[in-house]
């Protein structure tokens, strides 16, 4: 459908929709930091003219890459990292320009991770969130896009109402900003009818912007591609407003698709294992059932449970044997005799993910919800692509920021942790080909509790000595630093000393398989102070076997 015709169908509200978002690109096309980077901005342009033609399905690895970056029809994602790369680069540049320049500015445009279509997030009035639902449950609802400007009632089975004394806003998004300028508006309308007078997408695209030859960095150990599926589902249970977004720059959804049960919100309070606490302030309980409408393909479910009301401090007292219940999947038992404090502990973030995840006969994803002890809940349901029979890898690095490796795999931010604390020294290490992996480091007695389905794992473990006998400290060596690492309570190394092995400064990597979850579906790794503290740079989960 062309803008033309959606915006006649849709009316004068989206028709200044349209205008608005178009002023949305072109600030950030203006700024400078996207004038300076003229390689993203054609790629920001390109994803969004493909939206504003309503050709969100055509936002492809492919067309990127033959498109935007003239690759030739012969292209291989799996031998050619380039469009993940320069999506990698988009996400974290369109991030410092609204904590920075675009700071003022009402509308976020935002690429979420797994995927490449571009969303239009109003940032200006809280309570009053717009986020255009490309979802497979909005084109389910109405083949044409939808904006939410309004909290959807409880009663529409959209979303729930928040009990007095809630938080008020989401700290996550920030608060009332000015206006649009003028001028922005006036260079929206102008592309608009630019955009309308030239025709297709493609053709406007490549006038304005023709691409140049660059090269990118190439695979040298692919993964195996996605299946076809739909996009990601996240959806935050229990949450009144149309969005949130994480630390990670996911987006989740307010709560939808449910029957029954009752929404709950909390008090700001601390969650252990998790860099967003925020996501487990919500919820939904009682006996409920979620319908969540899903294209066919193989995917990768996680529920998000954690347990703030059965806990120590709590008033109700209780602990384990306080809440307990099951959870079926399209008819069959997915969790029996749950009980999330016995699974994780209270206020703690407990993940449970389960992979070949398909939708039934009928095109929706069931999941019941019915207790034996007390109330069910569920604090957040999340759908992505899966690996046919393998669950997609983990990967995380101790930093607070993202990267991506030579190979074009993406590393988060560490998170599932318990303790220790984050550090940086500007030390070059060497016997690598990806010093950056290095850069950060986690230190002390701590834990990572890794939420795996069933199946045999290969961990690898990174490792560098930056203060012991290096230049920080000039002072230590062989003995400084030394420690266990235990998995689900089996010894994976004992008494390991970095320096030791690989001196100051060097890269260690520690490669363990025939690894097996726990009973709560985790791999709960332990890093053991025996001399100082222990430390690990980064962590990497892949399933070898099922």
């Amino acid at each position: 459908m062309t803008i033309q015709e959606r915006t006649a169908h849709a009316g004068g509200v989206n028709q200044d929709r349209v205008v608005e978002e178009r002023a949305a690109l072109q600030a950030v096309l203006a700024s400078r930091a996207f004038e300076a980077t003229p390689r993203l901005a054609r790629l920001l342009q390109y994803v969004c003219e493909r939206y504003f033609e309503g050709d969100t399905d055509g936002i492809k690895e492919y067309s990127i890459a033959t498109d935007v970056f003239r690759r030739p029809e012969s292209f291989d994602q799996a031998t050619d990292s380039i469009v993940r790369v320069e999506v990698f680069r988009l996400r974290k540049k369109l991030r410092e320009f609204y904590d920075g320049e675009g700071a003022d500015q009402p509308i976020e445009i935002v690429v979420a991770t797994g995927h490449y279509r571009p969303e239009f997030i109003d940032r200006a009035v809280p309570g009053r969130l717009a986020l255009r639902q490309n979802s497979p449950g909005a084109a389910a609802a109405d083949s044409e896009t939808r904006f939410t400007m309004e909290e959807p009632s409880e009663s529409s089975g959209a979303t729930a109402a928040r009990p007095d004394g809630g938080p008020a806003t989401n700290p996550k998004l920030r608060g009332d900003k000015s206006g649009y300028r003028w001028w922005a508006l006036l260079i929206g309308g102008a592309l608009l009818a630019v955009a309308v007078a030239l025709g297709g997408t493609t053709g406007w695209f490549h006038r304005l912007f023709p691409a140049g030859n660059s090269s990118a960095a190439q695979v040298s150990t692919p993964e195996p591609s996605l299946p076809a599926a739909g996009p990601e589902v996240r959806i935050r249970c229990g949450y009144s407003r149309a969005m949130f977004k994480d630390d990670e720059g996911n987006i989740w959804a307010g709560d939808r698709y449910f029957t029954g049960g009752f929404a709950t919100e909390l008090p700001n309070q601390h969650i252990a294992r998790t860099r967003n606490s925020e996501l487990y302030l919500t919820a939904r309980s009682g006996v409920f059932s979620y319908k969540i409408p899903l294209a066919r393909g193989t995917y990768e479910l996680r529920l998000h449970f954690a347990e703030t009301t059965y806990t120590p401090a709590s008033t109700l007292g209780g602990g384990e044997n306080s809440r307990v219940f099951g959870v079926q999947l399209n008819g069959r038992p997915l969790l029996t005799q749950f009980d999330i404090v016995s699974d994780a502990g209270p206020n703690t973030a407990d993940v449970r993910v389960f992979r070949d995840i398909s939708p039934d006969k009928d095109g929706y994803l069931h999941l019941d919800f019915s207790g034996s002890l007390g109330l069910p809940m569920v604090n957040a349901i999340e759908i992505v692509p899966g690996l046919p029979h393998r669950l997609r890898p983990i990967r995380m690095v101790a930093q607070n920021s993202f990267f991506v490796d030579k190979s074009g795999n993406l590393w988060m931010p560490d998170t599932y942790f318990s303790s220790g604390r984050l550090a940086a020294d500007k030390v070059v290490i060497g016997g690598t080909t990806e010093p950056e992996l290095f850069t950060g480091e986690r230190y002390g007695n701590f834990s990572y509790a890794l939420p795996v389905d069933d199946g045999s794992y290969k961990m690898t473990l990174y490792f560098s000595e930056k203060y012991w006998g290096s230049d920080v400290s000039k002072k230590g060596g062989v003995g400084s630093r030394v420690f266990d690492i235990f998995c689900n309570g089996s010894a994976l190394a004992r008494r390991l000393d970095i320096v030791k092995e690989v001196g100051a400064g060097q890269a260690l990597i520690k490669v363990y398989h025939g690894l097996h979850p726990n009973a709560q579906g985790k791999l709960v790794v332990s890093f053991v102070p025996d001399v100082n503290y222990a430390s690990v740079n980064a962590v990497e989960v892949v399933q070898e076997g099922p």
